[in-house]
């Protein structure tokens, strides 16, 4: 059967770090913040009795895809954006429109009129500002600027180590699938990482994480800097919201670095995990 492929501006899957889940109505690439799904439709027959492609309905079908994988997509391990999303007209219209400003990459015609579209929406912006939990809040811009005459000054960074740039958590063996608001504890169950650092504006634009699958792909990401902190998780909170687990040594490692305020608010963390795999 011959194929014919109408545009050729497709997003990149590389195993280059990029995280993905694979659903089946889509996959979410949780590096970029990208759903990819496919929609198809069969030809009709028109008046003349020949067969009549419909790219409208495989648009169609598309977004529909979309609407589906979103709604797959868990906010906490315990919690969908679908299952929060039920009650919730608003909501539901959000993820509609996330949707329908998709943008299609790749059309597919077979000789048999048959039509296969690709298309791509993204999960940052808008979407996480109606599905990120609201006690994740705006907080007030923090200064770099020279202390006045009687203010107290910055600590000095011990001699021989440069400012933390970002913080990237280990999390390879412990089959920690994204999520889009994890928190990082430690040992104690002391919050390391959660809505209490995190600022709204840089949670809704860039994600409260990002995820790679390959440590040395997450060290290259401009997210974090130059020289970012890496601690290991040792495992998953037993609790609902699946916490990762960080040492005490670790955790006063991070509490001790005075600038973690600055790229904790603005969410400079990486979260490495497992290859990409098959969602149930």
């Amino acid at each position: 059967m011959a194929l014919l492929w109408i545009g050729l501006a497709t997003t990149a899957m590389a195993d280059d770090g990029q995280c993905l889940i694979k659903f089946d109505t889509g996959a979410v690439n949780w590096r970029t913040g990208n759903i990819h799904v496919t929609g198809k439709a069969a030809p009709v027959v028109g008046p003349d009795g020949n067969p009549v492609s419909m790219p409208g309905l495989a648009k169609t079908h598309a977004i529909r895809n979309i609407i589906a994988t979103l709604k797959q997509i868990r906010i906490t391990p315990d919690l969908t954006v679908g299952e929060y999303a039920s009650t919730n007209d608003v909501i539901l219209a959000g993820i509609e429109k996330t949707a329908q400003d998709a943008t299609i990459t790749r059309k597919l015609y077979t000789s048999a009129m048959d039509v296969e579209m690709e298309m791509t929406a993204n999960f940052l912006g808008g979407f996480l500002q109606l599905v990120l939990p609201d006690h994740i809040r705006q907080i007030p811009k923090i200064s770099d600027q020279t202390p006045k005459a009687g203010e107290m000054r910055p600590v000095a960074f011990p001699i021989g180590r440069a400012p933390y740039s970002g913080l990237v958590i280990d999390a390879r063996g412990l089959d920690f699938a994204p999520i889009l608001y994890p928190t990082i504890v430690e040992e104690q169950g002391k919050e390391v990482y959660s809505s209490v650092f995190v600022s709204r504006e840089f949670a809704v634009q860039h994600g409260v994480v990002t995820y790679s699958c390959q440590m040395s792909s997450a060290l290259s990401f401009d997210r974090i800097g130059t020289n970012p902190l890496v601690l290991k998780a040792l495992r998953r909170g037993k609790d609902k919201t699946g916490a990762l687990v960080v040492s005490l040594a670790d955790a006063k490692i991070l509490e001790k670095a005075t600038e973690r305020h600055k790229f904790l608010k603005e969410c400079r963390v990486v979260i490495v995990t497992d290859a990409a795999i098959l969602a149930d």
